[in-house]
């Protein structure tokens, strides 16, 4: 279930299958979405507002909700892309969600997540993701050390997320070769990478940053290390799918 008219946007826009949309009074007859609105031409259910606030998660209920059809992508799929971001037993889907659309933005376009991780498809973190996790390959629910050791095996660069890395991202960055697969592994908020984690990774990258700063919010640093080394496209805005002529 997708919550507001955002998360429907960027589900839209990632191509994923909305299969209904349900409103309240005051929405109904109006696009369910912005940009990407005209990408759905399913049924519009009207439904009084007090009952529809009550199926939200969210606080503050925005007055749409759409049905979409999520699956989980096949791990040998995740593997082939060249660039994915494994999160290692995140309990937060805010944050969980947060990093799926950065993910989105810069070229992460395999989103994997452990046993013990949030779910990347509950509303909270869809609504984080702005729907935008829909249009990745997603795989839940992964044993971390045989995800590692097939990402090795597919030839990516493990790289995990340490306060104390081996390496400055920078001069990992520079030292990448053009378009060779990477891997990056977030840990739990609190605990970090998981033992198995740091034994199946190839190197461990920190972000600089100035004192007293020594640390960042996961969400955050996933990012940072995402856009530094990912492949974030071309310079000017990507543009939505246009309306039919």
């Amino acid at each position: 279930m997708l919550e507001g008219p955002r998360a429907l946007d960027g589900a839209l826009a990632s191509g994923a299958q909305v299969v209904a949309v349900y409103a309240r009074p005051d929405r109904v007859g109006r696009r369910p979405a912005g940009r990407a609105g005209h990408l759905y031409d399913g049924p519009v259910y009207e439904v009084p507002a007090r009952e529809l606030d009550d199926l939200a998660d969210a606080v503050n209920p925005q007055g749409v909700m759409g049905v979409v059809r999520t699956a989980d992508a096949a791990f040998d799929d995740v593997a082939a892309q060249p660039r994915v971001v494994l999160l290692d037993r995140l309990r937060n889907p805010g944050n969980a969600g947060a990093i799926a659309r950065s993910a989105t933005a810069t070229g992460f376009t395999g989103v994997a997540a452990s046993v013990g991780t949030v779910d990347l498809f509950s509303p909270k973190a869809l609504r984080a993701a702005a729907g935008l996790s829909l249009g990745s390959q997603v795989c839940r629910d992964l044993d971390i050390a045989a995800a590692l050791e097939q990402l090795g095996a597919a030839g990516h660069l493990r790289v995990r997320a340490a306060v104390d890395g081996d390496v400055d991202m920078r001069e990992l960055a520079s030292q990448q070769a053009a378009g060779a697969a990477v891997t990056l592994v977030v840990g739990n908020e609190a605990v970090g990478p998981s033992p198995e984690t740091i034994a199946g990774t190839d190197v461990a990258v920190s972000i600089p940053m100035r004192a007293p700063v020594d640390s960042l919010n996961v969400a955050t640093a996933a990012a940072v290390l995402m856009y530094a080394l990912g492949d974030a496209g071309p310079a000017e805005r990507a543009p939505y799918p246009a309306p039919d002529a």
